[in-house]
């Protein structure tokens, strides 16, 4: 493969998410959309019509065939990704994986064998982690700009009006159940943030009455650094009132992010100058509300066990963007742009490696 040209794309998968896909690298001058792969014809041919795809494959096999092809997508079914990722790296193909890694951790084992032994460069379709709002929450998390942080609470309200009862979805030998097929999303960016090994995990499920559908769960995190972190998820609602909240609780505030990709971050905190200083800093579209100013022994402030001084309490609410799709699509193209430098440059780190798929993947299975 020539470093000056750009990286031929294969997708195995090429619905909702796939689309998506290819029209978000549509933009990028590093790759190029080559073929994709599936099982019906009749929608191969119009969908290599509409987006302008020059080649589309019947089955995976003759895809992963395809010696132009460098850069394998799967974007197939969840109980299918284990099968394909595992095809893919043993034809030689770099690959980018959407979540989960596999249904189970045996499988996901077998992915990161593969890739190993193929020795291709892969990373997981962990979208958040390239968000700017998630980054800056990591930023401030790792800098202790309110504090340490101890407290995650996260309250997923997903719709399910698309979601018949004989649908895949409900069937947990096809996705897995719900932590698996959505909830490792959310074990990822979190535990990204918190930046730490999990020392335990225990959760509940519950099942629609009369039904076999699990359709809320909840899992708690316990991190080696003390961090206690809560993913509740529920697919019960209709469309228009799905929600997605985070409370995330430091030694000196608090911390909110608003939406599945998320868009407002919201802070309450008492901080001293510098402090203050780094965090307008990393907000500077902010907008900032002075609650209280602190001035001789209002200054100090006992929790924890710790002793504080802070000059000020705070209110910022950052919204750089309403753009749900636009930054959801630039998510995808930075993840891409990401693993195309990996490809390129042996020596790169990538930011959302396929590790972090069996990681969030042990998360969620280990609830029982």
């Amino acid at each position: 493969m020539s470093s000056g040209r750009p990286l031929r794309v294969g997708l195995i998968g090429y619905g909702g998410y796939g689309r998506f896909l290819i029209e978000s690298w549509s933009w990028l001058p590093e790759v190029e959309i080559l073929a994709i792969a599936g099982t019906d014809r009749q929608r191969l041919e119009r969908t290599s019509r509409e987006l302008h795809i020059p080649r589309y494959y019947v089955g995976h096999e003759p895809l992963l065939a395809d010696p132009e092809i460098d850069l394998v997508v799967v974007a197939s079914p969840p109980w299918l990704h284990a099968q394909h990722a595992i095809d893919a790296a043993r034809a030689g193909k770099h690959l980018f994986c959407e979540k989960p890694l596999a249904t189970t951790v045996a499988a996901g084992e077998a992915v990161l064998t593969a890739v190993a032994d193929a020795g291709v460069r892969a990373a997981m379709g962990y979208v958040m982690r390239f968000t700017p709002l998630a980054e800056r929450v990591r930023e401030l998390a790792r800098g202790a700009v309110l504090g340490e942080l101890h407290r995650v609470d996260l309250a997923n309200f997903a719709a399910d009006e698309g979601l018949p009862p004989d649908h895949w979805f409900w069937d947990r030998r096809c996705s897995g159940g719900i932590l698996i097929e959505h909830g490792v999303h959310f074990f990822d960016l979190y535990s990204w943030i918190v930046a730490s090994p999990v020392r335990q995990v225990t959760g509940h499920r519950t099942r629609r009455p009369g039904t076999d559908q699990e359709d809320r769960v909840v899992a708690t995190v316990e991190y080696e650094n003390g961090v206690l972190a809560t993913f509740y998820h529920a697919f019960d609602k209709p469309a228009r009132l799905e929600r997605t909240r985070a409370c995330l609780g430091f030694d000196r505030g608090y911390l909110r992010l608003t939406g599945w990709i998320p868009l407002c971050l919201e802070v309450e905190a008492a901080l001293d100058e510098a402090q203050y200083a780094r965090l307008v800093g990393l907000c500077p579209e902010a907008a900032v509300t002075l609650q209280q100013e602190y001035s001789g022994k209002d200054q100090e402030l006992r929790g924890g066990g710790h002793h504080y001084r802070v000059t000020r309490l705070v209110d910022l609410r950052c919204q750089p963007s309403l753009d749900k799709q636009a930054v959801y699509a630039e998510a995808a193209r930075a993840a891409m742009r990401d693993l195309v430098a990996a490809i390129k440059a042996p020596g790169h780190t990538l930011r959302a490696p396929l590790e972090t798929g069996l990681d969030s993947l042990r998360i969620a299975a280990a609830v029982a």
